[in-house]
C-alpha cells in the first residue's frame, strides 16, 4: 500500500472512529440519564408512600384512642369506619414499598388484625340500626370490657408503630439514606442472601429493628377467625401457568408477534396472588454487533397469566401532543390487548408524561372499580406503562347492571338548587366495605368550580362528593 493511500485511509479512519465515539458517548449519556430519570421517579413515589404510611398510621391510632373513650353508637360507627379505612390505606402503602426481601410478618398482621376488627364492630352496630349499644353489661357501657381490652392492645401497638415510622422517617433525612438502594437489595434477594445488607442498610435495618419490637408487645384477645379485608380477586382466573407461558404473554403485551424484543425473567413477585416479573430489552443491530438496552419492566399473574402491570424507562424531554390524543392512544392501546369497552374517565400531566384512567362502560353505565390506568409519554404517544390490579380485583365477567329505583328526574330533584348540572349517568363504585352501589354520577359546577358527585340511585343518598378539575382529576 503506498504512503498516499495510507493517508488516505487515516482520513476516512479518523473522522469515522471519532464519530463512532461521540455516538457511543452520547448513547451512554442518554441510557445513563433515562436510568437516572427511572430512579428518581421511582424514589419519589417510594418517599410519597412511606410519607402516606405514616400519616396514615397515625390517623390510625388517633382514632383508637378516641375509640376507647366513646360511648355513642353513632360515634363508635363513625370511627371505626374510619379505623378500617386507616388500616387498608396502612397496608396499601406498604405493599407500595421495596421491602420483599424484609420480613414484616408481625406488622402486616397487625394491621390485618385492627382492620377486621373494626370491620366486624361497623357490621355489628349496622345491624343494630345504629340505635341499640353491640353489647349492654351491668355497666350500660356500649362496648363489652373484652372488645374494649382488645381495643387497648390494639391501642398500644398502633401508638408504637407510630412512633417507630416517625422516628424512621428522621434517621432517614439525617442520613440521606435512599429508597432505592432497598429496591436494589430486594431485586437481589431473589438470587442471593442479603441478609447482612439488610443490617448495614438505614432502612432495612429501622424496618428489622421494629418488626422485633412488635413481637414483644403483648398480643391482644381477638375472638373467631379475622376477615379478609382484602376483596378476593374476581378477575384472576385460569390455571397456574409455566414461566414460560409468561414469558410470551409479556413480549405479546409490548408487542405482539415481534422478534426485537427479549423477555429476561427476574423472579416470582410473592404475595397472595404471586406474579413472574420480567425485564423487557430491546436488541438492535449496529454492523456486526447486537446492542441491547433495557426497554421495560412488566408483572404477568402466575394463575391465569393476567398482566398485573407494565412500566417502560424512559425520560419524556418535551410535550407535543395533546391529552385528548393520549386519552386516544391509551383507549387504542388497550383495546388493541383485549379490554373492549374503555372510556377515559380522567387524564394527568406529570413531567410530559399523561397518566389516563380509563374504566369499561356497561349498557351505559361506567363501572369504577375496574379502573386500569396508562400512561403515555406527550412527545410521540407511546405508551410507558398500564397498571390493571384494580381491574383484576373486580372484573366480574358475568356483571349484571341492576336497575335504578330512582329515575334521573327524581336525582336531580335531590341535587342541591345552586349546582348548576352538567352531566347525568350512570355509574358502579364501591363504598367502605367494598360493596358495589349503583349511583347516578352528577358533574356540575358552583361559582365556576367543578364537582362529581355519587347519588346512591335506591335510596337517593349521597355517596361521595369530589371537587374535580375539567379532566377529572379529583382536586385533594
Amino acid at each position: 500500500m503506498t504512503d498516499e493511500k495510507k493517508h488516505l485511509n487515516l482520513k476516512i479512519t479518523i473522522p469515522l472512529l471519532t464519530i463512532a465515539l461521540v455516538a457511543s458517548l452520547v448513547w451512554g449519556y442518554s441510557q445513563y440519564r433515562s436510568k437516572r430519570s427511572w430512579e428518581l421517579r421511582a424514589e419519589n413515589q417510594y418517599n410519597k408512600s412511606f410519607s402516606e404510611l405514616s400519616m396514615h398510621v397515625g390517623d390510625l391510632e388517633t382514632q383508637l384512642a378516641k375509640v376507647l373513650v366513646s360511648n355513642s353508637p353513632p360515634k363508635l360507627l363513625k370511627n371505626f369506619t374510619d379505623i378500617w379505612r386507616q388500616a387498608y390505606l396502612s397496608q396499601e402503602d406498604m405493599g407500595q414499598l421495596p421491602l420483599a426481601s424484609v420480613e414484616l410478618a408481625k406488622t402486616k398482621e397487625f394491621l390485618a388484625k385492627v382492620g377486621a376488627f373494626s370491620f366486624n364492630m361497623v357490621n355489628q352496630l349496622n345491624q343494630n340500626g345504629n340505635q341499640k349499644p353491640v353489647t349492654v353489661d351491668t355497666s350500660n357501657q356500649v362496648l363489652s370490657e373484652k372488645d374494649w381490652n382488645t381495643l387497648s392492645g390494639l391501642h398500644r401497638q398502633a401508638r408504637y408503630l407510630s412512633e417507630q415510622l416517625t422516628t424512621l422517617q428522621e434517621r432517614m433525612l439525617e442520613s440521606s439514606e435512599k429508597w432505592i438502594s432497598v429496591d436494589r437489595i430486594s431485586a437481589t434477594a431473589m438470587t442471593t442472601d442479603v441478609s447482612s445488607r439488610l443490617d448495614t442498610n438505614k432502612i432495612t435495618k429501622g424496618f428489622l429493628m421494629m418488626e422485633d419490637g412488635f413481637e414483644r408487645l403483648p398480643e391482644p384477645e381477638l375472638e373467631g377467625n379475622l376477615l379478609n379485608i382484602k376483596p378476593t380477586p374476581k378477575g384472576i382466573t385460569g390455571e397456574n401457568i409455566s414461566v414460560e407461558q409468561a414469558r410470551k404473554i409479556a413480549l405479546d403485551f409490548i408487542e405482539k408477534d415481534s422478534t426485537r424484543y427479549r423477555a429476561n425473567y427476574e423472579g416470582q413477585i410473592k404475595g397472595n396472588y404471586p406474579l413472574y416479573h420480567f425485564r423487557l430489552t430491546e436488541e438492535s443491530k449496529e454492523g456486526e454487533k447486537t446492542k441491547t438496552a433495557d426497554l421495560a419492566r412488566l408483572a404477568v399473574t402466575v394463575k391465569g397469566g393476567h398482566v398485573g402491570w407494565m412500566l417502560k424507562e424512559r425520560n419524556v424531554a418535551k410535550t407535543s401532543i395533546s391529552l385528548d390524543e393520549a386519552k386516544t392512544r391509551a383507549r387504542n392501546h388497550l383495546e388493541n390487548r383485549g379490554y373492549s369497552g374503555m372510556t377515559p374517565v380522567a387524564v394527568e400531566e406529570f413531567r410530559n408524561i399523561a397518566l389516563v384512567s380509563l374504566c369499561p362502560t356497561i349498557q351505559q353505565t361506567v363501572v369504577y372499580p375496574e379502573m386500569i390506568k396508562v400512561q403515555v409519554a406527550l412527545d410521540n404517544g407511546e405508551v410507558l406503562g398500564t397498571e390493571a390490579l384494580s381491574y383484576l380485583t373486580f372484573h366480574d365477567q358475568k356483571r349484571v347492571i341492576p336497575s335504578p329505583r330512582l329515575s334521573e328526574t327524581e336525582v336531580k330533584e335531590r341535587l342541591n338548587k345552586n349546582l348548576k348540572l352538567e352531566q347525568l349517568k350512570k355509574a358502579i363504585i364501591l363504598n367502605d366495605q367494598f360493596q358495589e352501589i349503583l349511583c347516578y354520577e352528577c358533574i356540575g359546577t358552583l361559582n365556576r368550580e367543578r364537582f362529581r358527585l355519587f347519588i346512591n340511585a335506591s335510596s337517593g343518598m349521597e355517596e361521595r362528593i369530589q371537587h374535580i378539575n375539567e379532566q377529572g382529576v379529583e382536586i385533594k
